[in-house]
């Protein structure tokens, strides 16, 4: 029965070329050159070189084409990492994706070289290529799959859930059939799936990106928008850095002159103002970097501190807001950024200003809960439309006529930087609510 249908699932590998073949064919005729849909063309043109390999290792009978296909079959988990990771947080860049491809890339080197030279050939038919394959990679393809689980539980959109779920679905597939190959080093008595996996892999991905194309093609102009604002704000930022620095050094040496005992408060003012040069300037690098992975410099910090030194700040600047507090006694200390963090308590802040208006009032609380520091802010505005709950996220989304719509989505980065992450909800009565969870 098992040797039957190895015979069978030979055929399933060139049914996985075709298809992937014309994956490939739509994807240079029918979408843009942007990073989803590359990766996912690389993933496409590996899935052809290990299926055809494998087709043609039946077929031919030769050895070079047993090592052709295993140089393909390495570098999938890492390419799916890698559009996993483009799909879901397309405006970073992780760093562990190079390394999934160093790995990747080594094992695929060895099976190039197998063709050549004897040690290399000894490595791949070893039991220890698979081994090395299983400890490798997997933990990136669960690593994806954990991501993709994050973003559903994430999104309020049934459309991006299940644009989402079509990946989910088919990255489960390809990975518990490939698996089955890999097992085999243990004598497991199962048969080789793989290669009917990949059919129902490719196909899955294919109709759910076709299905979705038009959300993925506003991803892909998102990130050209996003390349191209990183761009403007690298050299918007040189020319502001230069009288900040001015600002900052005046203020320091006019804080050095002053005398005490006849302005008793403008020491305190003039610290303000060098503590907001300097958070103006970490802004600067932060939206300078939106493109690129946010420079988080952790160190043990006070929550309820940071909100204190945040409100004291809003009220100097005189915001017509009533904003009070509930800071939780028990919360502990936490690894974390205090300037980021401040950034997006003083969005928040301001947001929920703009959104009452003159008798505006607006609640910050501290809780703890299980490994985790809850942090919300809730106005008594009129909250936001259900419609609109799903995309406050997302960058260039606003409905301020002079809004630039960064805000909440260099926030929601900073959170995410942090390990944490940032809800939204309608509060009830009235106005809106913004929850922010923190890993102690």
């Amino acid at each position: 029965m098992t040797q039957t249908f190895q015979s069978i699932n030979v055929y399933f590998a060139i049914a996985a070329v075709v298809i992937n073949a014309a994956i490939v064919i739509l994807i240079l005729v029918r979408t843009s050159r942007t990073a989803v849909y590359i990766t996912f063309l690389f993933t496409c043109v590996a899935a052809i070189v290990w299926n055809f390999g494998i087709f043609m290792t039946y077929f031919a009978g030769r050895e070079f084409w047993f090592y052709f296909a295993r140089i393909g079959s390495p570098m999938m988990p890492a390419l799916l990492f890698h559009f996993i990771n483009t799909l879901v947080n397309s405006a970073s860049k992780n760093k562990w994706i190079t390394l999934a491809y160093t790995f990747s890339g080594l094992l695929s080197l060895s099976s190039f070289l197998a063709v050549y030279s004897p040690a290399a050939k000894s490595f791949v038919d070893s039991i220890y290529f698979n081994v090395y394959y299983l400890s490798l990679l997997t933990p990136f393809v669960v690593s994806g799959i954990l991501i993709l689980l994050r973003a559903m539980r994430g999104t309020h959109l049934k459309e991006e859930r299940e644009r989402y779920g079509y990946v989910l679905f088919a990255s489960v597939i390809g990975i518990g059939t490939g698996l089955t190959d890999l097992v085999q080093i243990f004598h497991v008595p199962i048969p080789r799936l793989s290669h009917a996996g990949s059919v129902i892999y490719s196909s899955v991905m294919v109709v759910g990106i076709f299905r979705h194309r038009r959300t993925y093609d506003i991803l892909a102009q998102m990130q050209m928008k996003l390349q191209l604002l990183s761009e403007m704000a690298t050299g918007i930022a040189h020319e502001i850095r230069n009288p900040l620095s001015s600002v900052k050094g005046a203020s320091k040496l006019l804080a050095a002159e002053l005398d005490p005992k006849c302005a008793p408060g403008a020491r305190e003012y003039l610290d303000i103002i060098i503590e907001e040069i300097v958070r103006l300037d970490d802004i600067l690098t932060n939206f300078q970097h939106l493109t690129r992975p946010l420079n988080i410099q952790k160190e043990p910090v006070s929550i309820n501190e940071i909100i204190r030194k945040t409100v004291q700040l809003v009220e100097v600047g005189a915001l017509p807001l009533v904003i009070s507090t509930d800071l939780s006694g028990n919360l502990p200390t936490i690894h974390a950024d205090a300037s980021p963090l401040k950034q997006v308590f003083l969005n928040l802040i301001k947001n929920a200003s703009e959104a009452c208006g003159e008798k505006g009032e607006l609640l910050i609380q501290t809780t703890y809960e299980p490994r985790l520091v809850k942090i919300i802010f809730r106005d008594n505005g009129n909250g936001i439309p259900s419609e609109l709950l799903g995309h406050i996220f997302e960058p260039f989304f606003t409905t301020k006529i002079a809004g630039m719509g960064m805000g909440l989505s260099i926030s929601q980065r900073i959170i995410q930087a942090h390990n944490g992450r940032i809800e939204v909800r309608n509060a009830d009565p009235g106005g809106a609510e913004f929850s922010i969870f923190l890993p102690v």
